[in-house]
């Protein structure tokens, strides 16, 4: 379980985690990323970009035409106002320009998503592209003339149509969500696009995010990076209990902490013996606390595969059973996720479409989930695992 986005070929492409082609040595970054995102005020937490005022990126200047475009349509509602005021101004990529942004943080390492999760979110206005993205990109987003988004990864290109047929002429909201699991998940206007996605293996890096790249055409206007979820975080958080800081680094269970301690079902002084951050995690995602308000045990369940059906070369059974020990009902926000691989040493790899949606208990507090129609000879073992829906 884990815890826990031009001229006929014109576009705006965003390219993840570009290596840069500097010598040896420390460098200092066009943007500084902070390392914490639950500070005062919550605007100290992102790396925010207004473009108001002109400045320089990968050595050129950057652009910032007025545009009356930038209101075409509205953006998704955000729980805080992380740019204090309206803007009017959005930076405006020429044909055939590239606009290179390398990110750090203040003490000059590397933005890193390993522990803790990475969100790019922005405000842009594609145009359409028919190239093809550098090879040096961990991942890159981009609009075709036929109304569809593609996001270039490890494994190729994943395409979507957009349904409102309106990609090429409003402004949108892009967010991509670099995860702790070294997956990464792309939303427009908060609609999830794709996910649970590999960025490209050998493009800098693994697990940081080096630069970002603007290219070719098109506006781009609020940029924000931070470890914080610009979509759901409201803010600061209320204090955890002490005892459990150590494993509320991610802000989605300092959030769930903070809601247990201000609908006291823990206290302030609460102790979190035998408590390590798997056990938090599990907490967290099944929402559910062994003990008491003052001292919290980690919760009692079982999760697990519990049968495999080999039916043909073409389709595999897989039963999961959850039991969480004095629950009913739903399990808000999660899904169960099936992984597998051929070969005992090789890496879990999720199973594409094998995902099941709106957990809910029968009155023993069990889930059971079977899935169906897996290639037997891509995948000898399998495993589940709860994730949030993203």
């Amino acid at each position: 379980m884990y815890n826990k986005k031009r001229l006929g070929q014109t576009a705006a492409l965003l390219v993840m985690g570009m290596a840069v082609g500097l010598a040896g040595g420390a460098f200092a970054a066009d943007s500084q990323v902070p390392t914490s995102w639950n500070v005062s005020p919550i605007t100290n937490g992102a790396y925010l970009q207004t473009f108001e005022n002109a400045l320089t990126w990968g050595g050129q200047a950057v652009d910032n035409p007025l545009t009356n475009s930038r209101v075409s349509v509205a953006p998704p509602s955000r729980a805080n106002t992380w740019f204090g005021e309206a803007t009017t101004k959005a930076m405006k990529i020429p044909d055939d320009a590239s606009y290179t942004n390398t990110l750090k943080y203040v003490d000059n390492s590397s933005v890193s998503f390993a522990t803790t999760p990475v969100f790019v979110d922005m405000r842009i206005q594609f145009t359409a592209y028919e190239g093809t993205p550098p090879d040096n990109a961990k991942l890159a987003v981009f609009v075709s003339t036929t109304n569809k988004i593609h996001v270039v990864h490890n494994d190729g290109v994943t395409t979507n149509t957009w349904p409102d047929g309106d990609l090429l002429s409003a402004w949108h909201q892009l967010t991509v969500r670099l995860e702790k699991d070294g997956k990464c998940a792309v939303l427009l206007d908060d609609v999830t696009v794709t996910n649970n996605l590999t960025p490209k293996a050998g493009a800098g890096t693994a697990n940081e995010l080096d630069s970002l790249e603007f290219a070719n055409s098109g506006y781009v206007d609020d940029l924000y990076v931070s470890h914080g979820n610009p979509q759901a975080y409201p803010g600061e958080t209320d204090p955890v209990p002490v005892a459990a800081a150590p494993f509320a680094g991610d802000e989605s269970v300092a959030a769930w902490l903070a809601g247990k301690l201000t609908g006291a079902t823990l206290t302030a002084g609460a102790t979190f013996a035998g408590f390590d951050q798997a056990d938090m995690d599990a907490a967290y995602l099944l929402d559910k606390l062994g003990g008491s308000a003052a001292a919290a045990e980690p919760p009692a369940y079982t999760f697990g595969s519990e049968e495999v059906i080999v039916v043909s070369a073409t389709e595999v059974h897989v039963k999961c059973s959850l039991t969480v020990t004095g629950e009913s009902g739903q399990l808000a926000n999660r899904q169960i996720q099936l992984l597998g691989k051929k070969l005992i040493g090789d890496q879990w790899a999720a199973i594409s479409g094998q995902v099941e949606d709106e957990l809910s208990y029968d009155d023993d507090g069990v889930i059971t989930v079977t899935f169906t129609g897996i290639d037997s000879t891509t995948y000898k073992f399998f495993k589940a695992q709860i994730v949030e829906i993203p």
